[in-house]
């Protein structure tokens, strides 16, 4: 018996979106307040000679690299979020004679130019 199995259907759950809208604006402001850390960071070492930017930073934060870090979490929640919505709306759209009532079967194409 697999007790602590994990099913497939677990990574379709929605989240709530008030949490979701949450945790988004405390990563945006975290986002906004490394950008400013690299802001001044840039502006430092401009006025900061060689010998004084070897010691300056050991230890510390690099901002560059968490607000890549930080914007690639927020765009891959975003787009696992959409995702589930979309999956989430298509599957709970009422069905009529086996397809889906809004596309009635057929496939939405683009025309040629």
């Amino acid at each position: 018996m697999n007790l602590h199995k994990h099913i497939w259907t677990d990574a379709l759950q929605m989240d709530d979106f008030r949490e979701e809208g949450l945790r988004t604006t405390e990563k945006l402001k975290r986002l906004v307040g490394l950008a400013e850390g690299y802001e001044t960071r840039v502006k430092e070492e401009t006025e900061l000679t060689k010998e004084q930017l070897k010691t300056r930073y050991v230890g510390k934060v690099d901002p560059k690299k968490h607000l890549e870090q930080v914007a690639q979490e927020i765009l891959e929640d975003n787009i696992v979020s959409l995702s589930r919505t979309m999956i989430d709306k298509e599957a709970s759209m009422a069905t009529t004679n086996g397809t889906s009532g809004r596309h009635n079967g057929s496939m939405d194409v683009d025309e040629e130019l």
